[in-house]
């Protein structure tokens, strides 16, 4: 694994793709968003036609999904230097914390009244994570959730909201550079 790779981890929509693409750019590295990859794997295994990452969820049920998310985000690591967006919930298995530890992590963190608004503006289809009710009411229970693990694997923990996607970019790429430095 590249010790130069960057994992960003949050909850859905504190922007870990949309600032990735941003951070990728300026640091001049590729960009993975590793969603795309778990929903293109599976459909080229599984012989289906493409299909979102929530629909590979809702197919194959969670501990498949994460078994195939660990799988993914070993090959994706392992090919770095990239920049990487995490699933929300990659950080659930063991596994990937270490591989998450391992690589430059950072935490993208926004409060999650702006998180339900986003999930509510988003014309994704994601599906429910924890009782099958709506997504946007999950988020806190998720917070309490996965908050330890978000700060269990990150080196740093960047505010994720009112900041735009370029501002928080910018603002991991001066902790990467001072953080080679030292």
């Amino acid at each position: 694994m590249s010790p130069e790779s960057v994992a960003l981890v949050g909850l859905r929509c504190s922007g870990k793709s949309t600032v990735g693409r941003e951070l990728a750019r300026l640091l001049g590295l590729g960009f993975v968003d590793l969603d795309e990859v778990i929903a293109s794997t599976y459909s080229q295994e599984a012989g289906e036609d493409p299909c979102t990452v929530g629909e590979v969820l809702e197919r194959i049920g969670v501990p498949a999904f994460r078994e195939l998310e660990s799988r993914c985000l070993r090959e994706v690591l392992g090919d770095g230097p990239v920049v990487v967006a995490t699933g929300g919930g990659a950080v659930e298995a063991p596994g990937n914390r270490s591989l998450l530890s391992a690589s430059r992590c950072l935490w993208l963190d926004a409060p999650v009244e702006v998180l339900a608004e986003r999930l509510r503006a988003d014309p994704t289809l994601r599906p429910a994570l924890l009782g099958g009710g709506d997504p946007a009411a999950e988020l806190a229970e998720l917070h309490e959730k996965r908050a330890p693990l978000y700060r269990e694997v990150a080196s740093v923990r960047l505010q994720a909201a009112p900041a735009t996607a370029l501002e928080v970019a910018r603002t991991a790429e001066n902790w990467l550079r001072e953080a080679k430095n030292t």
